[in-house]
């Protein structure tokens, strides 16, 4: 741990994250950690370019933790707040698509752990430390979209099971509560036999042959994992609330024979 001696007029304690004018009128300012790991590595370098990347390792990844290319932005914009606290905002400058530099014109002296700048003997002691609010970094910005997407994908799985339920529910409800069960027909519409299952389409679906070969190629890719899909020679194919949501009723025989040989199944592509 070492403190830094600025231009003469500021010192920065890499222990304490605390950076104080000389001027005994200005409170000290607290840097978060990671913005203080970056500001010492920036002084250590005296004025040669340090890189974002060797910022991102000293700040955080020595330390076990991944953070994107933002933080450091986000560090270093934290550091220039606190210096304009102390009276100097200009210290630290952008080198661009590269990375950061400390000012050619400053002087910086390293002091050992006992040492003390002219005019600096007690500094901070019976003072109040101004801390320096710290931003929260894009993690957190991240964090919220990943929740964000789980919340669509599991209102639109929690869509399609409620479809795909509601149809199986009322077709068995008709089926148990006439006696001219036998008598009732879905009114589910026939396409091409163009594949080895024989293919239905639900009521009122306008399915273009594209949408067809989209529903097949779905099924074909991602087939039930319990059962064999071969084993299923009649798939009726039902609308969904989304695009990327695919669903269907396979069954043994067909559906207006017996729903017993029925599963509903359905298959949701986030890629798409």
């Amino acid at each position: 741990m070492a403190r830094y001696l600025i231009a003469g007029v500021m010192l920065f304690d890499d222990e304490l994250y605390e950076v104080s004018g000389l001027d005994t009128a200005v409170a000290p300012v607290v840097l978060g950690a990671a913005a203080s790991r970056c500001f010492s590595t920036l002084l250590e370098a005296q004025g040669a370019i340090v890189t974002k990347k060797q910022l991102l390792h000293a700040g955080w990844e020595r330390y076990g933790q991944q953070v994107s290319a933002n933080s450091v932005n986000q560090s270093i914009a934290q550091i220039r707040r606190c210096l304009s606290t102390v009276g100097h905002c200009d210290y630290v400058v952008t080198v661009p698509r590269i990375g950061y530099k400390i000012s050619d014109a400053l002087s910086i002296e390293r002091l050992g752990d006992s040492a003390l700048p002219p005019g600096g003997e007690g500094l901070g002691g019976g003072r109040n430390v101004a801390p320096l609010p710290i931003t929260l970094n894009d993690d957190v910005a991240l964090v919220s979209t990943k929740v964000s997407r789980c919340r669509r994908y599991l209102t639109v799985m929690a869509g399609v099971l409620l479809l795909n339920g509601f149809l199986a529910f009322a077709w068995q409800a008709a089926q148990l509560s006439s006696p001219l069960a036998s008598a009732i027909e879905l009114h589910y519409s026939p396409l091409p036999d163009t594949y080895k299952q024989h293919l239905f389409s639900a009521p009122g679906l306008n399915i273009t042959p594209e949408r067809i070969n989209a529903h097949m190629l779905k099924l074909k890719n991602k087939p039930p994992a319990f059962t064999a899909l071969a084993s299923y020679a009649y798939v009726y194919l039902n609308g969904a609330l989304r695009d990327n949501a695919y669903g269907y009723f396979l069954c043994r025989d067909p559906i207006e024979v017996s729903v017993s040989g029925c599963i509903s199944y359905f298959v949701l592509d986030e890629s798409e």
